[in-house]
């Protein structure tokens, strides 16, 4: 494969209190045959990040024609599982009407880190404004997921049915005096997206001899009926690095050694680290991935087109 680099997408210019810095966990979104709509977390001061959008030109991911001006999706209620921050999980477009934003929230806890686990939230006009299905997670702990159970993509089944694919994290690692979590990649079905059996899990990606988690996992299909799924991986040395894996049925992965995002030119925006990197189809055919910069975000999203002169290969559907 081959992607060219365009450039940086967007970050926050700090004018507003809830979005000071970072776009992260890029999710883009065809809002119309002209217009990708990028769901994304931006951070405050405090660090905390609450979900908005940026509307780009289809044709030209680089031009920003909108931002948003409030949160899309703002922090839960004090003692929810969502009252500490907000990422993006993925967006599914149910129906013309239905437009569901899956994302991650953040609880501080007295003697962990954290917690983050999965919450669901509903758009009937396009993308202007949510209300959450339920005030508690839609994938919440279990054995295999103490601290974390965060889905990162679903997509529609052509027999029935959904499948996802998600983060779960069950311990802590210490590097350089910072605790930071243990996780992996996970794949379980549902009837309606919205009910899921968390013991039917089935773990698909583990992280190598050198790293100490993956996650964000972001699958799409292809026309051929195969899968493709990257995760961004950090490793003992604190390089955080993105694959992509390839399936026959979205279950049972194998890992390349793609180098898809190369890091930029020293004292660029993406100089230290590429990660979360998010497809999306385009209706003209057009492929891109919208990707994240150093410190995980905090430089913004940037985005990469599909050179054709090195072979298209072509996705079965729009979403990512």
């Amino acid at each position: 494969m081959s992607w060219q680099k365009i450039g940086l997408v967007f970050c926050p210019d700090g004018s507003s209190d809830w979005a000071r810095h970072s776009f992260m966990t890029p999710t883009p979104w065809m809002r119309d045959a002209d217009t990708i709509r990028l769901f994304g977390g931006m951070r405050d001061d405090n660090g905390i990040s609450r979900i908005g959008w940026v509307d780009v030109d289809a044709a030209d991911p680089t031009h920003v024609q909108a931002v948003s001006p409030t949160p899309v999706l703002d922090l839960g209620a004090p003692g929810m599982f969502d009252d500490n921050g907000l990422i993006l999980g993925d967006v599914l477009e149910v129906s013309h009407d239905e437009l569901r934003l899956y994302y991650v929230g953040f609880q501080l806890v007295e003697k962990a880190k954290f917690l983050a686990f999965t919450g669901v939230a509903i758009s009937r006009d396009r993308g202007d404004t949510f209300v959450r299905f339920q005030p508690t997670p839609i994938l919440d702990r279990c054995t295999d997921g103490t601290f974390i159970g965060a889905l990162h993509s679903i997509s529609k089944m052509a027999g029935g049915g959904y499948r996802a694919w998600i983060s779960r994290g069950r311990g802590w690692q210490t590097l350089q005096g910072r605790q930071y979590p243990k996780y992996d990649c996970w794949t379980l079905t549902s009837t309606d997206g919205l009910h899921f059996d968390n013991a039917a899990a089935q773990q698909i990606i583990t992280p190598n001899s050198d790293e100490y988690r993956i996650g964000r996992p972001r699958a799409n299909q292809l026309a051929d009926g195969t899968w493709e799924l990257r995760a961004t991986s950090d490793t003992l040395s604190k390089q955080y690095a993105s694959y992509r894996f390839t399936s026959v049925d979205g279950v049972r992965f194998d890992r390349t050694e793609d180098v898809e995002l190369p890091r930029g030119n020293s004292g660029s925006w993406d100089s230290d680290m590429t990660c979360y990197p998010a497809h999306i189809a385009a209706p003209d055919g057009t492929r891109y991935l919208f990707y994240n910069g150093n410190d995980m975000g905090r430089t913004g999203v940037g985005v990469a087109r599909w050179d054709v002169d090195n072979g298209e290969i072509p996705v079965l559907s729009l979403r990512s």
